[in-house]
């Protein structure tokens, strides 16, 4: 039974509510059933557009007519926008439709046509170096709003230029071809469209989850990981559409039999579960939570960590209190390593598969819930979904502005403080403003430009706030697993806040209040630090806590109150966060 995009693009952009998806919306005319760009001349320079280029190789002609019917043709052909396009030849949909079980691409209807052309086209550029020195996914989403792998195949030396695959499934035989608005990559198979949930793909046929899907639906959790959009609104009570995002440690059959669990029945019993599944406290539901991680991570994600040198990283489950650590020995990825009975990998070959919300990865272990172990958590406080979603939807101050990316020329500046990540409050915020153009923005995403140290920054981005004097901004923290740290913060500086360090200009030298779970208050001057480099733009750290507590594994309230009075009354005051830093204190005992 094939299963047919519902979904628009006109919805899709509704979801992720930025005004440049309206106009992109319109550039696409993707609901519309007339082509409002036929007739129109494209042509420019001395090179053809994409959909020109396409209908002159006889061996494309077959994905040109399924461009066509979905009309996409003329649109792709546009002069003024840059696209990567993604081509199967003719032999690849004859493969495609005989899979399908149809003829021709009308048997599937204009909707899946117009949703099967996105999933192979980017509304950007990926010339050949950049794509082949991509390691994991993409760095632009497609037009369907999908995210994209590119790995290597068993076919080839890695490397090897003839060895490239798209999603696991479709070999990339041309690369980049030219065209006046982008590149044309020739694919030997056509990628299969996401329609699919994660919970979905747990329920596909050939996958061998039967004894962990039923488990997932004992405890109700499918419901929560088989939606892909939810309903809600901004903190300004406007509706929006958020994408839910999962990850699933999906445990096979043959691993549960292993362990002598034949039956959901077996798995309830090895856990002592009760009768109450969908409660979050029984065992079956905080094991089943402990599989799922919110946000979507293919392999490459899960393998990486947050500081140098470091060969560790906690991630959070549904579990509240239940954290999978990643550990890396010897080149191999490890769940839990230190704790034997919960000890799995990867099985490499059975992970990546793909959903519309995400990831599921086979493990090799059935994985019980093991005890949080401590590690040094990096908090990116500007790494959310919601953000990268934002920025992507073209709310940044130029057509450009990517997330997490330096830019060779300007800096990006986006205001967020409507997306309800953060509570926050003003007082008399100073006259600055991130351009003489720029609105009254005061919570505001920023990321560098090629030209400066700042680039250097986590991500390359920092979180720049003009809150006023006694103005205050709370961040909930990552779950950090209980015991004691040391707390510090990676801030920004620029030449035109040097008043700031040098406690000029009516300004007391920065000082701010911070407070955790509103007590452990501690009055810091971050910006008198001796860190601090001056006439320029430059990062520096400065110790918020030299050691505070953690009685409990869960997740903090980090606040911040500006107690300078020059950030209400100098007009080049604001403060710029990277990141904040939980470092676990270890314990020595004297012999």
């Amino acid at each position: 039974m094939k299963t047919k995009y519902s979904q628009t693009l006109k919805d899709a952009f509704r979801q992720i509510c930025g005004k440049t998806a309206w106009a992109l919306l319109a550039l696409f005319c993707l609901v519309s059933c007339d082509d409002p760009y036929e007739g129109d001349t494209f042509t420019i320079y001395d090179m053809q557009p994409a959909s020109t280029y396409l209908s002159s190789r006889e061996d494309c002609s077959e994905w040109v007519n399924i461009m066509k019917y979905a009309d996409l043709y003329n649109a792709v052909n546009q002069a003024t926008q840059y696209f990567t396009v993604f081509v199967p030849t003719n032999d690849a949909v004859q493969r495609f439709y005989q899979k399908e079980g149809v003829s021709s691409i009308e048997e599937l209807g204009e909707e899946y046509a117009n949703n099967l052309v996105k999933f192979h086209l980017l509304a950007d550029t990926l010339d050949q170096q950049s794509f082949i020195e991509i390691d994991g996914a993409l760095p632009y989403k497609t037009v369907s709003e999908d995210e994209l792998t590119l790995s290597y195949g068993e076919d080839g030396t890695a490397g090897g230029l003839q060895s490239l695959y798209l999603n696991g499934e479709a070999h990339v035989s041309e690369l980049a071809n030219r065209v006046s608005n982008g590149f044309v990559y020739i694919l030997d198979d056509v990628m299969t469209p996401l329609t699919e949930s994660v919970y979905e793909r747990l329920c596909d046929p050939e996958r061998p989850f039967s004894l962990f899907r039923e488990a997932v639906e004992a405890t109700k959790l499918n419901e929560r990981i088989n939606v892909i959009y939810k309903e809600t609104v901004d903190a300004n009570g406007l509706p929006i559409t958020q994408k839910q995002n999962f990850t699933v440690l999906a445990v096979s059959d043959e691993v549960y039999q292993k362990d002598g669990i034949n039956s959901l029945q077996d798995l309830i019993d090895k856990l002592e579960a009760g009768s109450d599944y969908t409660n979050p406290t029984n065992a079956l539901y905080q094991y089943v939570a402990y599989h799922i991680m919110s946000g979507a991570y293919n392999l490459s994600k899960l393998q990486a960590f947050d500081t140098e040198g470091a060969t560790a990283k906690n991630w959070e489950t549904l579990n509240p209190e239940g954290l999978v650590k990643i550990t890396e020995v010897d080149g191999v990825y490890y769940m839990n390593y230190s704790v034997e009975e919960s000890r799995a990998t990867f099985l490499e070959d059975e992970s990546n598969i793909q959903a519309k919300n995400g990831y599921v990865h086979q493990i090799d272990s059935w994985m019980p819930v093991a005890e949080a172990q401590p590690e040094t958590v990096l908090f990116d406080v500007t790494s959310y979904d919601a953000v990268k979603d934002w920025i992507e939807a073209g709310n940044g101050d130029f057509d450009e502005m990517k997330y997490q990316t330096v830019h060779s020329s300007t800096e990006g500046n986006a205001d967020i403080s409507s997306l309800g990540l953060y509570d926050y409050y003003l007082n008399n915020p100073s006259s600055w403003r991130p351009g003489s153009s720029k609105p009254d923005w005061f919570i505001i995403y920023f990321t560098a430009k090629s030209t400066n140290d700042w680039q250097n920054a986590e991500n390359h981005d920092f979180l720049m706030l003009n809150l006023g004097n006694n103005g205050w901004i709370t961040f909930t923290t990552p779950v950090i697993v209980k015991g004691k740290y040391k707390v510090s913060m990676q801030f920004g500086n620029a030449k035109s806040m040097d008043f700031i360090h040098n406690a000029e200009s009516g300004s007391n030298g920065g000082q701010m209040e911070f407070t955790i779970d509103d007590a452990n208050t501690k009055t810091v001057s971050p910006y008198m630090s001796s860190d601090v480099h001056t006439g320029g733009s430059y990062m520096f750290t400065s110790t918020i806590y030299d050691e505070i507590e953690f009685t409990s594994t869960s997740s903090h309230q980090f606040k911040l109150v500006m107690k300078d009075p020059a950030a209400s009354t100098n007009s080049n005051y604001r403060i710029m966060i990277d990141y904040i830093l939980f470092e676990p204190i270890t314990e020595t005992t004297e012999e």
